[in-house]
């Protein structure tokens, strides 16, 4: 039990010793970010001030005045997409780096289950703890990861719900532009899905109150909210099953 605990014990303090520049390098990308936005924001006022001149009706001006003014005009928007390529960039990059950090632990973690110092199933009491009912979740706070067979349990819940027609026109427009925002984005395979739309956590999302939810989190665009809802809120699913037991 001793050798186990020291075992561990160097895990985290491995790990811990990783992730300890974590927020210093996040909290620099964050300020160059910032910094590239305040400049392209400064670049389309320029923009806006140099066209507006251009097209005063009583200032008469030549045909080499206007070249001149339009090329400067070029030359300010190609800066601000210069701005906003080095912003893309600066934001991918902060994401692979979250992401490199999150795949480290899970393989850490794997590796201590694989050695028998904790039992199987017992991963879950390491990692965060699952966000409380009304949390808003983002990229650093994503709903706790599931069993496989609770994966496999949603996705044919899902697939009834589909089958007897529970879901509107409306609502599958509204899932598929949801899941089309996502698409986009480096996905772990190994990452659980949520939501109507089967995607990863991401962005904001909502739990639904009922204790026998299937699916229990919802990205906000796929359940048709732009703000968190206040008190208890129900999924399309669950709302229908309480209709039923109602009746009953």
């Amino acid at each position: 039990m001793k050798k186990d605990a020291e075992i561990v014990a160097s895990y985290l303090t491995e790990y811990s010793d990783t992730v300890e520049a974590l927020p210093l390098e996040l909290q620099r990308n964050y300020t160059l970010i910032r910094q590239l936005d305040e400049s392209a924001e400064d670049l389309l006022a320029q923009v806006a001030k140099e066209s507006k001149s251009l097209t005063r009706p009583q200032k008469k001006l030549t045909f080499e005045e206007r070249k001149k003014r339009l090329e400067h005009i070029g030359q300010l928007l190609n800066e601000t997409l210069k701005k906003g390529e080095e912003k893309l960039a600066l934001a991918k990059s902060t994401y692979d780096t979250v992401d490199r950090h999150c795949t480290r632990l899970d393989n850490d973690l794997q590796k201590i289950e694989d050695e028998q110092l904790i039992g199987p199933g017992r991963t879950a009491s390491v990692t965060l703890s699952t966000p409380a009912k009304r949390d808003v979740s983002s990229i650093e706070d994503t709903p706790l990861k599931k069993q496989t067979s609770r994966k496999k349990n949603k996705k044919a819940h899902l697939e009834k719900r589909i089958d007897d027609n529970t879901f509107s026109q409306e609502d599958a427009i509204q899932e598929a532009q949801a899941a089309a925002s996502l698409s986009d984005l480096p996905i772990d395979p190994n990452e659980p899905l949520y939501c109507y739309c089967s995607q990863v956590s991401f962005g904001e999302m909502v739990a639904c109150d009922s204790g026998d939810c299937e699916i229990e989190w919802f990205h906000l665009e796929c359940v048709g909210l732009k703000t968190p809802p206040r008190g208890k809120w129900y999924c399309k699913n669950c709302t229908v099953d309480l209709k039923k037991k109602k009746k009953i």
